[in-house]
């Protein structure tokens, strides 16, 4: 499966990696404005999306982005599901604390794909920039529930890593991820 992740920062290549992908994530701090062309086109690939710390909230089901936040939803065979925001650093914004996320560890279901805006702690995030480190409880959640691929976003580089059977992408902008497969 070609999945189309985008998050973080505009990407001038947007519509054309649009129509290579088979689906597209979405894993937040972006706007309206930075999905070119997307409300004109009347077949869309299927969509799957959270929020950012930095999100207006108001843009995925314009384009029919489906919100995963706190929801588990069944495509191709496989249970997605997601968890929006970042840890609180600052007032206002889409945050949360570690005793949300600790419910959320203990009350999400396990998923196959989970989409991240901030990521676990200690798994792709930096420890150094307190506002882009990871949650313990989000680290716990992929250790024990074990999701095959989690895409997130929150900084500013791509990067990937494997964590037992779980692959994690970051991105910051857009890219295909192409060696998703149906497991």
């Amino acid at each position: 499966m070609k999945i189309l992740h985008y998050s973080d920062h505009v990407s001038p290549d947007f519509s054309m990696l649009y129509q290579k992908c088979e689906v597209m994530v979405s894993t937040g701090d972006l706007s309206i404005f930075d999905f070119f062309g997307l409300g004109e086109i009347k077949n869309k690939k299927p969509s799957f999306g959270v929020y950012g710390n930095h999100d207006s909230g108001n843009y995925m089901e314009k384009f029919g982005i489906v919100n995963l936040h706190n929801r588990v939803v069944e495509y191709n065979g496989l249970k997605w599901g997601g968890w929006q925001g970042c840890l609180r650093y600052k007032p206002g914004g889409v945050f949360f604390t570690e005793n949300e996320a600790k419910v959320f560890y203990e009350a999400f279901p396990a998923v196959d794909i989970l989409l991240l805006h901030a990521g676990p702690k200690g798994m792709l995030d930096d420890p150094r920039d307190t506002s882009h480190t990871g949650s313990e409880f989000i680290r716990q959640y992929v250790l024990d529930k074990r999701p095959k691929v989690v895409f997130l976003g929150h900084q500013y580089s791509d990067d990937q890593m494997q964590v037992g059977e779980t692959c994690l992408y970051r991105t910051f902008g857009a890219r295909i991820i192409e060696n998703i497969k149906k497991y």
